[in-house]
């Protein structure tokens, strides 16, 4: 950070647990508000920089009304896999980075084993390995992909 002309600081505060989840978001919550301030200046509009910047600073209420509304279904699915020892975590460009980070904090959390993969590559190997007893996390948005996915 001494060697740089110019950064970007996160400001996220200390890190209270083993997975590193507020470093994760704050980076890519920061790499969007750069896209953001980068576009403002050469493609988009004024009133959609303000709503896409909105729509950013809504995100954690969004997420907490999500994980609250969902509360009983999250419990439900967790229950179905509590034995499980093996976890694989699928995206497809620009969720690939996501699916692996995804598996990082799953073994990090549960110290069981979990593999991210790029979803394309599934048909060369990894799906062999798949059984009942295995949980299989997609990262797919409602993209351009998504029916690939």
């Amino acid at each position: 950070a001494r060697e740089t002309d110019g950064g970007i600081y996160l400001h996220a505060g200390p890190e209270i647990g083993v997975a590193s989840t507020k470093a994760f978001t704050c980076q890519v919550t920061v790499l969007a508000m750069l896209a953001l301030r980068i576009s403002h200046s050469r493609t988009i509009s004024d009133a959609q920089y303000v709503e896409l910047v909105l729509a950013l600073s809504s995100l954690p209420n969004k997420i907490e009304d999500l994980i609250r509304l969902n509360e009983t279904k999250i419990i439900e699915i967790a229950k179905g896999y509590r034995f499980a020892h093996h976890c694989l975590f699928l995206g497809r460009g620009y969720n690939y980075p996501v699916a692996l980070e995804g598996a990082l904090k799953m073994k990090e959390i549960s110290y069981i084993h979990a593999e991210g993969y790029p979803a394309a590559e599934m048909k060369h190997g990894p799906i062999a390995l798949i059984d009942h007893l295995m949980p299989v996390v997609f990262v797919a948005m409602k993209d351009s992909i998504y029916d690939k996915v």
